[in-house]
């Protein structure tokens, strides 16, 4: 991932996933704040567990 860090706008960060539904990638939720990546990461999660039934195909 070394190589990563010189692509322009491109950010390594924990907190980012990706919303998928159908088998289809239909976006990203990314969180910031928490005391650290795991943290904003099961945030994110439960976001994207509170909607999934409205994303659901």
């Amino acid at each position: 991932m070394s190589g990563l860090r010189n692509l322009p706008r491109f950010l390594a960060a924990g907190g980012g996933l990706a919303i998928e539904a159908g088998g289809n990638v239909l976006g990203a939720i990314g969180v910031s704040g928490g005391p650290g990546g795991e943290a904003d990461e099961g945030c994110a999660s439960a976001g994207i567990k509170a909607i999934a039934e409205l994303i659901e195909f």
